[in-house]
C-alpha cells in the first residue's frame, strides 16, 4: 500500500474519460483542474468526467479546483514565438491587443502606478528580467536585461511592488461558482498572502452552503511565508507552490523553504501537497532524469501529504507514465523507510488536547503490538488526518457515512476509506471493523486491530481507543476478557455497549 498520495492535474492529455480512468489505475488519487486555461464549458465537462471515471471504478477520488487568483499575465501574442534581445525596449500598457517583440498588454490595470524607475520585473518562470526605464502616459517602458523566448499568458512578476489585489477577481468568483455546483472536494487559492484569504473565502463557502470543501492555500508569495502559522490555521491545507515561489524567495533557499512548509503543516495536522515540476522532462521523456527521481523521494522523506504533476499529465506525451513513475517512486522510498535504511519526519506534537491523545494512543498501542490496522470512525474525517499526521506504520482505514469526507482524505497520508452507515452501535462499529480489516491484505485472523470511537453517545467527540482481534467471522468467538460492559472510556463512565451509539469523530 502506497501510503504518499497522487494529485494529477487534468488538460488536454487527460481530458477524455478513458484517459482519467487510466489515470486512476496507474495510481492517481485526486485531480486538480486548473482554471487558468479553459472555457466554462471546458470545465463543465472535464469535472463531470473526473465523477464519471472515478464512479467507474468505484473509486474515492479528491477534484481540486484551482483557481486562478490575483496572477499578473501578459496577454496574447501576434504569431508567437518571440525573443526578446538584451538591451532592448519593451513596453507594457493596457491596450488589450495582441503583443510582439516591441510591446504586449498586461492583466494589471493601474500598472503605470505600481511600478518605480529601475524596478525589476520577471517574466514567466523567471528567468526573463526587466527593469523598468520609465512611465509613459499609461505604458510602462522597460529595458530587456535578460531576454528570451515569450509566450502567451506568461506570468509577470513585480518583486518590489506592493500591490492591493483581492484574493478572488471576477473570474475566480465565476469559475468558482461552476467548480461548485459540478462538485469539487477542495478549492485550492492562488497567491495567498495572510490568513484573511483565507478566512474570506471560507465565509463565502459556508454561506453559499459548502461548508464541507476544503481549502488549500498555495504558497507562492514571501508574505505567505511570514505569516504561515496563521495561515495554517485558516487553511485545511497548503501546497507547496514551488514554480511562482522559487521567484519570489531566492533559489538556492527553495529546498529549504519546502522542508521547513512541510513541517509546518504536519505539525499543524493539515494537509500538504508539494508541486510543480517534479517529473518535468516526463512532458516529452518516457522516464523521469535521476535529479527528478531524488526530487521525489526527498518529498517523501519530508512527510508531504501528496506529491503533484502538472503539465506532466495535462499537456505532456506520458501521463500515465509520468503517475506510474511517481507511484514507483513513492513506494520504493516508503519500504525503505519501513526497512530502517531512511526515516520519514514525523512531526513532534504537544497538543495534550483528548482528540490528540486519543490519536497518538491509537499510534502507540498499534506499533507495540504490530497492529493489522487503525480503525477509525470519521463524521468530517479530522480523526482520521490526526492519527495519519503522526505517520503510523499501521495502515489507517477510515470510516465515514460521508462521501465528501471520504474524497477529502484521499489525499491525506496513509488514510483508506470506506463507506459505513450513519448510525452504529458500538457492538456494530467493532464487527464492521473486524471485517473490513480481514479485507485488508496481509491480516491475519487472530491479528490485533485498534480502533478510536466517540463513546458513549452519539455526537461525543472521539475519546476511546479500543483493541479487537481479527477472527473468522464463521468460527466461534472467544469469551470477552475484563470487564462485561465492554470497553471504558477514558473519561467519564460508560453504559453498556450493545445499548450506547458510537459517534464518529
Amino acid at each position: 500500500m502506497r501510503r504518499t498520495k497522487i494529485l494529477a492535474t487534468v488538460g488536454p492529455a487527460t481530458a477524455e474519460e478513458r484517459a482519467l480512468v487510466r489515470l486512476i489505475e496507474a495510481g492517481a488519487d485526486g485531480f486538480r483542474l486548473n482554471f487558468s486555461h479553459g472555457s466554462d464549458e471546458e470545465h463543465r465537462t472535464l469535472l463531470r468526467r473526473m465523477h464519471a471515471a472515478a464512479a467507474h471504478l468505484h473509486r474515492e477520488v479528491a477534484i481540486v479546483a484551482d483557481l486562478q487568483g490575483p496572477k499578473i499575465r501578459i496577454g496574447d501574442l501576434r504569431a508567437p514565438p518571440h525573443r526578446l534581445v538584451d538591451g532592448t525596449e519593451w513596453w507594457l500598457d493596457n491596450t488589450g491587443q495582441p503583443g510582439d517583440e516591441h510591446r504586449v498588454s498586461v492583466t494589471l490595470p493601474d500598472l503605470a502606478h505600481a511600478v518605480r524607475p529601475q524596478d525589476a520585473i520577471l517574466v514567466g518562470d523567471g528567468s526573463i528580467e526587466l527593469t523598468v526605464e520609465r512611465v509613459a502616459g499609461e505604458s510602462v517602458v522597460t529595458r530587456v536585461v535578460h531576454g528570451g523566448l515569450i509566450t502567451p499568458h506568461a506570468g509577470l512578476f513585480l518583486p518590489s511592488a506592493h500591490l492591493r489585489t483581492e484574493i478572488l477577481g471576477p473570474k475566480d468568483r465565476a469559475d468558482l461558482r461552476i467548480a461548485l455546483s459540478e462538485g469539487i472536494d477542495f478549492v485550492a487559492l492562488s497567491f495567498v498572502r495572510q490568513a484573511s484569504d483565507i478566512s474570506s473565502v471560507r465565509h463565502q463557502l459556508d454561506h453559499s452552503g459548502h461548508r464541507q470543501v476544503g481549502l488549500i492555500a498555495k504558497i507562492e508569495r514571501a508574505q505567505a511565508l511570514e505569516r504561515i502559522h496563521s495561515i495554517l490555521e485558516a487553511a485545511d491545507g497548503i501546497m507547496v507552490a514551488r514554480g511562482d515561489l522559487g521567484i519570489e524567495v531566492p533559489l538556492e533557499r527553495l529546498a529549504l523553504e519546502q522542508k521547513r512548509l512541510v513541517a509546518q503543516s504536519n505539525a499543524a495536522h493539515k494537509l500538504v501537497i508539494v508541486a510543480t515540476q517534479m517529473l518535468l522532462s516526463m512532458i516529452t521523456s518516457p522516464r523521469p532524469t535521476r535529479a527528478e527521481a531524488t526530487d521525489v523521494a526527498n518529498a517523501v522523506l519530508d512527510g508531504a501529504d501528496a506529491v503533484m504533476l502538472s503539465e506532466e499529465s495535462a499537456v505532456g506525451q506520458y501521463p500515465m507514465e509520468s503517475v506510474g513513475w511517481l507511484d514507483r517512486i513513492c513506494r520504493a522510498t516508503e519500504l525503505a523507510a519501513v526497512r530502517g535504511e531512511v526515516t520519514i519526519r514525523v512531526p513532534t506534537v504537544s497538543d495534550r488536547a483528548l482528540e490528540h491523545s486519543v490519536a497518538q494512543a491509537a499510534v502507540d498501542l498499534a506499533d507495540t503490538l504490530g497492529a493489522a490496522a487503525i480503525i477509525t470512525p470519521t463524521h468530517s474525517g479530522r480523526t482520521a488526518r490526526l492519527v495519519a499526521s503522526r505517520r503510523p506504520r499501521t495502515p489507517v482505514l477510515a470510516l465515514s457515512s460521508e462521501p465528501a469526507a471520504r474524497r477529502r482524505l484521499a489525499l491525506t497520508w496513509g488514510v483508506q476509506t470506506r463507506p459505513t452507515p450513519k448510525h452504529l452501535s458500538l457492538d456494530a462499529l467493532r464487527a464492521l471493523a473486524i471485517r473490513l480489516a480481514l479485507e485488508l491484505p496481509g491480516t491475519r485472523a487472530g491479528s490485533p486491530v485498534v480502533m478510536t470511537a466517540g463513546y458513549p453517545i452519539e455526537g461525543r467527540p472521539t475519546n476511546l481507543v479500543t483493541v479487537l482481534t481479527a477472527h473468522d467471522p464463521g468460527a466461534p468467538r472467544p469469551p470477552p476478557r475484563g470487564h462485561p460492559r465492554g470497553p471504558a472510556a477514558p473519561h467519564g463512565s460508560a453504559g453498556p455497549a450493545r445499548a450506547a451509539g458510537a459517534s464518529l469523530g
